[in-house]
């Protein structure tokens, strides 16, 4: 706390704010109660700096209201405490939403008065630490300046330091993104916002590769899980569908194992009229085996070799894939009336969606770390095509070849989904 503590009571009746003063104990003798009223309240506060403002209830609630909120914009950080006439729960939560810290009855005893003004010059104090501590991480740019959360490039090892401490606990990993269809009008601001306010104090979240945003919820199972991606969805609001990837983890494994199953989640929640979609990490490992032909190739070949690999299938990404998807997105879009033509492209998987009322259809590719790819064609639908699984070389996954493999699957969608 500082050396010297200016409290403002904020009343528009003289009496009350004078029997307020004589409640609280000073600690120290630089420190000074202040009375004032709600016309001056603001130019006063600017010119005390006070380090606690105690706001009694006006006769008009909404003025009460407007005030803390004006108050909150000034000074963030401040101790900011609501005395009210009576236990009014509604009024009461409209104050915390407006932005008190705490509340007391106007007729409380001294000494419970006292011990939540220091309370709370105790919580600000550490705010404005926080605050600081914040805008150095940001000049560092360790965090987000605009959203306030950890950047992707220190994410790796945020969650496996975390995972090192705790490596016999478990949890749920959620990826969270706008639908593709929202793209467009959402916010990030706002975006990291809700989820910031939507998740428990001891939760990690940092920052994902485009508008994406991490988190990893410990000792929390799927339905825990679940309540807080609905409730991101409610607070965001109807006009933005946030979709999330969920996946259990444990101690034991590392972040980039995590990451990648959680992202195939998200793929298939995009695409899914859910918005989210759970991946267990047995279903993962019957579907992908990854991590197992990783070890085994690692005492044999050089770390080198997996760069290359994967330099080579990001050279791949940005010169054939994202090119021949949008190519043909754009090309069928005006031939296909009445089919929905979406694209999703990471760093593990790239798809491309075709659906309408009759036939739901995905091309997937699926890079698995190797030199290779595997694209599955999947058909969903009455009397639709046979699902099909292809590997192939990365040296041979050209323009040429791609753009065959994706229009024959238009084809197909083509000649079943009338």
């Amino acid at each position: 706390m500082n050396d010297k503590n200016s409290i403002i009571v904020i009343s528009d009746d003289k009496n009350v704010a004078q029997e307020l003063v004589s409640k609280i104990v000073l600690l120290r003798k630089c420190d000074e109660v202040v009375p004032v009223n709600y016309n001056s309240a603001i130019s006063r506060i600017e010119s005390l700096k006070p380090s606690a403002i105690l706001i009694c209830e006006h006769n008009s609630r909404d003025i009460s209201l407007g005030l803390i909120e004006q108050i909150r914009v000034l000074n963030k950080d401040i101790a900011l405490i609501l005395l009210a006439n009576e236990e009014d729960s509604e009024f009461i939560l409209s104050a915390y939403d407006s932005g008190i810290d705490d509340f007391c009855l106007i007729d409380a005893e001294s000494y419970e008065l006292v011990i939540r003004i220091i309370k709370n010059l105790k919580s600000s104090s550490l705010r404005h630490i926080n605050s600081r501590n914040v805008k150095l991480l940001a000049q560092n740019s360790i965090i987000d300046e605009l959203t306030g959360i950890y950047n992707y490039k220190f994410s790796q090892d945020l969650y496996d330091s975390e995972l090192t401490k705790n490596i016999e606990g478990s949890g749920i990993f959620v990826i969270f993104a706008p639908s593709e269809k929202d793209k467009k009008s959402f916010s990030m601001e706002r975006f990291a916002n809700v989820v910031k306010s939507s998740v428990r104090f001891d939760d990690i979240i940092t920052l994902g590769k485009g508008s994406k945003i991490y988190a990893m919820f410990s000792k929390s199972d799927e339905y825990g899980a679940l309540n807080i991606v609905e409730k991101v969805n409610k607070t965001y609001g109807i006009e933005c569908e946030i979709k999330a990837g969920m996946t259990f983890y444990c101690g034991k494994e590392n972040f980039k194992q995590i990451e990648k199953r959680a992202l195939n989640a998200l793929s298939e929640a995009m695409f899914s009229d859910r918005n989210y979609f759970l991946l267990k990490s047995e279903e993962t490992n019957e579907k992908d085996d990854d991590s197992t032909d990783w070890d085994d190739l690692e005492e044999t070949q050089n770390k080198k070799d997996f760069k290359l690999f994967k330099q080579a299938f990001y050279k791949k990404l940005d010169k054939v894939i994202s090119p021949v998807f949008y190519r043909l997105q754009k090309i069928y879009e005006d031939k296909l009336p009445g089919v929905r033509i979406n694209q999703y492209i990471n760093e593990n998987e790239c798809i491309f969606h075709l659906k309408n009322s009759n036939q739901d259809s995905r091309l997937k590719i699926v890079y698995s770390g190797l030199s290779k790819v595997a694209i599955y064609i999947i058909h969903e639908g009455f009397d639709s095509p046979e699902n099909t699984e292809t590997i192939i070389s990365l040296n041979k996954l050209t323009t040429d070849n791609l753009s065959e493999i994706v229009e024959n699957f238009i084809k197909n969608f083509m000649i079943t989904a009338v």
